[in-house]
């Protein structure tokens, strides 16, 4: 018996010459960003780098209403796009070879053309769309694929513009071989649905069911790929084995996957965020052909990677740095080993100032990786020396960028972080990795928060917002100046504004009168800690100084009880108070 709904797999330009194609009125409008766009351009240009047999567009479903005319239900978004790219490579065949067989054979996947006639650009107002969209879309979309001037704003626009700077500057000869692909090698799969069949239901089933797959499901996948052949069975289960490792160590995803990606950059170098998987994969690729050369396989350079990803060691250390509480099983050694037992600022600090800083993993990672992973005990102890300095020297640069910046940007830094990170789990001598001149090169792009009397001058003028940046500030001053201050929980402590936040406090604060006082409120020296056992002063304490400060006279934190040494509070109190601050954080976060 046969089904109702058939399927069917074709190429993309097989489809597209069918017919025409309308989508559906009640659809949303064209509403791919410029990502989505730049995603396909990229894959189907690696694709065809790669010699890929096929590139697959995915499934549409498409409903028949006549003969030759059928409704896309699910899929206009990818044909819409194609089309796209279509029409910008057909204005760049007119322009460049007029009347060129390429010319024409864009336009006859853009437009209800036969293919044996010579086809122009310069006719194609007067040629009918294959593709209709609703209502709102279809004149500018017959603009676009016409290669007409087109609008400034606009999905249409965008799609445009991304497609067009992708092939800009490209060669006339790679631009047919981009064309060629995609007519003899995108492949789609059709689900042809009768007029007679409820499409919405079936469109529901496509798009409700299931889940869609990450950025670390797909490298999965394509790790498992390349143990297929019957041959493989043993490395195949033993791939699956090393895989699944992950899941116990990292049972949310999100963290499996910035774990994956923290270690495939100390491997490779950057990785963008937003296009994870494809990066990672070109450049699996882009390796493995590399081994081939050297007469590996594919096969084994994959399962070699997925060993080194997947190890036990490494899954366990960046549990460890990313962790509220780092585990004293690597700690402790560390400690040892670079003779920071009883330092004030050692690898625990480092370690809690720089969790809230993810652009700092890879280098982190990379860094104890060449500890851990160092056999002979005395090189061992060296190595510890040069990264527990490394480590001060990137927690140096990331606070004091942190605190000097409005907010701090980690597309500043992501790449050359991830790149560096690279270099240093290569480098024969992990002493000659040139840690503080990388950083210095980095400081130049960024703010010069490495001049120290730069750095000083701007936080005795600074103002800062944010909790977490306020609390890592205070501990780090009070942990310099209070020799028996032992670390506190940062979330146990909270934020006190001597002058208080709230205006409706202010009538009684005689030290600012016709001042604009919501400009010292988050001045660095207007603020401090009130540590868990502290009496900490509540609303009726915040009427003047005189009553604040016998709160803040048995502090357990002595930056606060230092302040009871001020017999008034007023703009001087504040400057004054943090001129000091300023001075100690140079010494705090010194980079020498």
């Amino acid at each position: 018996m046969s089904t109702t709904i058939k399927s069917e797999a074709m190429l993309c330009s097989e489809l597209f010459h069918k017919g025409r194609f309308r989508v559906p009125w009640h659809q949303r409008y064209y509403d791919w960003d410029r990502r989505h766009v730049r995603d396909l351009l990229h894959d189907i240009a690696g694709a065809m780098e790669e010699g890929r047999e096929c590139y697959f567009l995915g499934a549409v479903m498409l409903v028949r209403i006549e003969e030759g005319l059928w409704e896309i239900n699910d899929g206009q978004q990818r044909m819409i796009t194609l089309s796209i790219i279509c029409a910008v490579l057909c204005r760049h065949f007119a322009l460049q070879s007029p009347g060129s067989q390429y010319e024409g054979l864009a336009l006859q996947l853009l437009f209800d053309l036969h293919r044996r006639s010579a086809w122009k650009l310069d006719d194609a107002n007067h040629y009918t769309p294959r593709i209709t969209p609703p209502q709102n879309d279809e004149m500018h979309f017959k603009q676009v694929i016409c290669g007409n001037t087109i609008g400034t704003n606009g999905k249409f626009t965008v799609a445009w513009r991304e497609v067009s700077g992708f092939f800009s500057g490209m060669s006339t000869e790679l631009c047919e071989k981009y064309l060629t692909y995609v007519l003899q090698r995108l492949e789609i799969a059709c689900l042809w649905v009768p007029a007679s069949i409820d499409s919405n239901a079936v469109f529901e089933t496509l798009n409700y069911r299931g889940k869609t797959l990450g950025a670390l499901d797909l490298i999965r996948n394509h790790l498992y790929s390349y143990f297929n052949s019957e041959g493989e069975a043993e490395r195949r289960k033993k791939i699956h084995e090393h895989l699944e490792d992950i899941r116990p160590v990292f049972p949310n995803a999100i963290k499996a996957e910035e774990y994956m990606r923290c270690q495939l950059q100390c491997i490779f170098g950057f990785l963008r965020k937003d296009q994870f998987y494809r990066d990672a994969r070109r450049a699996i690729l882009t390796q493995g052909d590399k081994r081939q050369v050297e007469s590996q396989t594919r096969a084994d350079y994959a399962f070699t990677l997925t060993k080194q990803i997947t190890s036990r060691e490494q899954l366990e250390l960046f549990r460890t740095i990313t962790a509220p509480v780092p585990s004293p099983d690597l700690i402790q050694p560390f400690k040892v080993d670079s003779r920071t037992t009883n330092s004030k600022r050692n690898i625990s600090v480092y370690l809690k100032e720089l969790n809230g800083y993810k652009v700092a993993q890879p280098l982190v990672f990379a860094l104890l990786t060449r500890y851990l992973k160092e056999t002979d005990l005395r090189h061992r102890k060296r190595i510890a020396k040069v990264i527990n300095k490394n480590l001060r020297l990137l927690s140096a640069f990331v606070l004091r960028t942190a605190f000097v910046a409005p907010k701090f940007e980690p597309s500043r830094f992501e790449s050359a972080f991830a790149n560096f990170s690279k270099e240093i789990m290569t480098v024969d001598d992990l002493s000659d990795a040139g840690f503080a001149r990388f950083l210095h090169e980095c400081d130049h792009a960024a703010y010069g928060v490495l001049d120290d009397s730069r750095f000083r001058k701007t936080m005795a003028e600074s103002r800062m917002t944010g909790k977490r940046k306020i609390k890592l500030f205070l501990l780090g001053i009070n942990t310099e100046v209070q020799a028996d201050f032992q670390i506190l929980n940062q979330e146990m402590c909270t934020i006190e504004h001597i002058l208080p936040k709230s205006p409706d406090h202010w009538e009684s604060w005689d030290g600012f009168l016709d001042i604009d006082k919501g400009a010292w409120v988050h001045r660095l020296g207007n603020l401090t800690l009130m540590g868990p056992a502290d009496n900490k002063p509540g609303p009726e304490f915040n009427g003047n100084f005189g009553k604040k400060v016998e709160s803040y006279r048995n502090s357990g934190l002595k930056i606060t009880r230092k302040i009871t040494e001020f017999s008034g509070w007023n703009p001087e109190s504040v400057q004054h108070r943090q001129n000091e601050m300023a001075k100690v954080a140079v010494r705090v976060w010194k980079f020498a």
